[in-house]
């Protein structure tokens, strides 16, 4: 079996490329977002300030963000910090608090692990421009009081990407509108791989390849699937 060429539509994490360089599979990584991280308002954190806080993180970009200001904004010995991927936890445990991950994209699951550990802590929910709407309507259905921070925006980046692929690894939508509006075209034989329905729905939208929704959505699962789903594919 020939050794197959990746696209991925994503700056993937240390983990995950240090296991497919052990595969000797070849890969490009190419996002197509630009992220740009805000500045935190010093007077609203200062509000809070000594009093134990509840960080709800659903992104490693807000993962980063915490990480990056937790001296100016005031993050204490008594905050806990609960997120959704083990790829946040990752960055989430350089902070040394406790940090209690829920399944990926369980958003129930998420809100009642925050309101069972809640003892009167100011809860606050770290997001980017793309607000997840599903979060804040969950959120909002219980009787507790949390703050939304926008920490970060993403903008689109166009970029026309040389090559033939063997798969087209996608982790968002976004992505595979912004491949497109570059001027990109997949190439016709080759498989693409979705990690959520969102992003499958996409890929079946405006590509005549075959597309495979992957059960797995961590990063570095749903990457393995990935390959094992292309070797299976091209015995």
């Amino acid at each position: 079996m020939k050794t197959p060429v990746f696209f991925i539509g994503e700056k993937l994490s240390a983990v995950t490329r240090q296991w497919l360089q052990k595969q000797h599979i070849q890969y490009i990584e190419q996002p197509f977002l630009r992220t740009e991280y805000k500045k935190p308002n010093l007077s609203f954190f200062g509000t809070m300030a000594n009093t134990p806080k509840q960080w709800v993180i659903t992104s490693v970009y807000a993962a980063h963000w915490l990480e990056r200001f937790q001296t100016q904004i005031g993050l204490g010995s008594s905050d806990r910090l609960y997120c959704w991927s083990d790829r946040q936890a990752e960055v989430l445990r350089k902070l040394n608090l406790p940090v209690i991950v829920s399944s990926y994209s369980n958003i129930p699951e998420l809100a009642e692990n925050v309101i069972s550990g809640n003892r009167g802590d100011s809860v606050l929910f770290l997001h980017g421009d793309k607000l997840h709407n599903e979060i804040t309507s969950v959120f909002s259905t219980f009787a507790i009081q949390y703050s939304e921070v926008e920490v970060y925006k993403n903008t689109p980046i166009e970029k026309f990407v040389n090559g033939i692929f063997d798969a087209y690894l996608f982790f968002n939508p976004s992505s595979i509108d912004n491949f497109k509006a570059s001027g990109n075209f997949t190439n016709p034989t080759s498989l693409i791989l979705a990690n959520e329905n969102s992003t499958a729905r996409a890929a079946w939208r405006v590509f005549d390849n075959k597309v495979y929704l992957s059960p797995e959505q961590e990063e570095l699962l749903f990457v393995q699937d990935s390959v094992a789903r292309w070797k299976e594919e091209n015995k």
